[in-house]
């Protein structure tokens, strides 16, 4: 048993030390391992399914109360204290119900329905949210996956040369001196990969936050950020299904039917109360019916106040509706500037400076051939090219960063 346990106990210490499973996921499969892994969208969920259930008790009348007790005790003279010598003596049980008008409470049920139709308009706010951040995220590990890549290559060839430039040394051909300038020049590359490194981790950090998977590379093709994903007059024009918009409009609701339920508040309640009381062995026993109704005679300082107020927050809702419909006008507008701007950077960098700076490097390798340039000029020349590379990398991270956050304005649907 011992030897059992001895070795369950490595195999637990062993399994403790092994790295967990990196997943390679295309995009849409992390916006659906986002989507399942999303407390907030959980959350909401049952938020809207406790409303929906409150809106169904919403519509029934209170539940009837059971009353019982003693009447009339007679506390001074000779028959005090006692339960059977007065005749209005009573032992007391009877059965009361609190009847609420049905137009009051359908008017409640709306209100909380209403309530429930903004929660689920909440849902899409958040879904649009968690998409933009998971596609940004998801194009981030990419784009630096690949900027490393390149890092890691142009140090790889630099390592290469100074092997070929402590041959030269040994042989007498060239001064130590260039060895030295070459493991500089080797040494600030390798900045820039250490770089690019933490931006992959923190890409991975990201999405294991947001998927709760750990990610370690991208499958799949990059979706098509060379372009907007619809024309800017069609991204104006579709601002009323942004779901903020649409969360505005639902609140715009709930206010509304606040105001409705508030109209009907003076309405009295009517409560009926049948009882049954029994008294001493020499008189006779009772029963009795009894009604309580409301009397809102106060209406102008209570009930018409309160529908006032409601009515108010009806119309700031309004307000608030127009207001969000203006500054989602304004936030494609936004997108759509940043988006063509980081295009252009991204384009010049892509087929304006990075040809020329590959040419270049191409001429100096050229003439270092022929004894025409020094191996520093080379090293300055990959150096410059490798900054030009995470340059337009970076640029590019812009445009699919801007890209993503016009794609994922409305949430999308996945067609896993």
């Amino acid at each position: 048993m011992s030897t059992i346990y001895a070795r369950w106990l490595a195999a637990v210490a062993l399994s403790a030390t092994l790295p967990a499973f990196a997943a390679q996921l295309s995009l849409q499969q992390t916006l659906s391992a986002a989507e399942r892994y999303s407390a907030e969208l959980s959350a909401n969920r049952n938020q809207s399914n406790a409303l929906n259930a409150m809106a169904d008790s919403a519509r029934e009348l209170p539940d009837p109360k059971l009353k019982f007790g003693i009447e009339n005790v007679p506390v001074q003279g000779g028959s005090g204290h006692r339960f059977t010598r007065e005749g209005m003596t009573m032992q007391r049980i009877g059965i009361m119900q609190d009847y609420v008008s049905g137009e009051k409470r359908d008017r409640k049920a709306e209100t909380i329905l209403a309530q429930s139709a903004s929660s689920k308009a909440k849902a899409e706010t958040i879904r649009a949210t968690l998409q933009r951040t998971t596609g940004q995220a998801w194009l981030n590990l990419a784009l630096s996956t690949k900027a490393l890549e390149t890092a890691r290559r142009l140090v790889a060839e630099t390592e290469r040369q100074i092997g070929v430039q402590k041959a030269t040394v040994a042989s007498g051909s060239s001064l130590a001196s260039g060895v030295v300038d070459a493991r500089v020049a080797l040494l600030a590359m390798k900045d820039k990969v250490t770089l690019a490194e933490r931006d992959v981790t923190l890409a991975q950090a990201q999405l294991l936050r947001l998927t709760g998977e750990q990610i370690d590379a991208v499958s799949g093709a990059l979706p098509r950020y060379q372009r907007l994903p619809a024309d800017p007059q069609v991204l104006e024009q579709g601002v009323t299904t942004h779901p903020e918009v649409i969360e505005a409009a639902r609140e715009a609701d709930v206010a509304k039917a606040r105001s409705a339920q508030s109209a009907v508040a003076a309405k009295p309640d009517v409560g009926v109360e049948i009882y049954y009381a029994h008294r001493a062995e020499d008189y006779d026993d009772m029963a009795g019916v009894m009604f309580t109704v409301d009397l809102p005679v106060f209406r102008a300082r209570r009930q018409d106040k309160d529908y006032s107020a409601e009515v108010s927050r009806s119309m700031e809702a309004n307000d608030q509706l127009a207001l969000a419909k203006r500054e989602h006008v304004a936030l494609v507008r936004s997108l759509v500037a940043e988006y063509q701007s980081a295009r252009i950077l991204w384009q010049r960098q892509q087929q304006e400076i990075l040809p020329l700076q590959r040419q270049r490097l191409s001429l100096l390798e050229a003439q270092y051939r022929a004894g025409k340039s020094t191996l520093a000029d080379i090293l300055a020349a990959r150096r410059t090219l490798l900054d030009t590379e995470l340059t337009a990398n970076n640029a590019e991270k812009a445009v699919a960063q801007a890209w993503a956050a016009i794609r994922y304005l409305t949430p999308q649907e996945n067609t896993l």
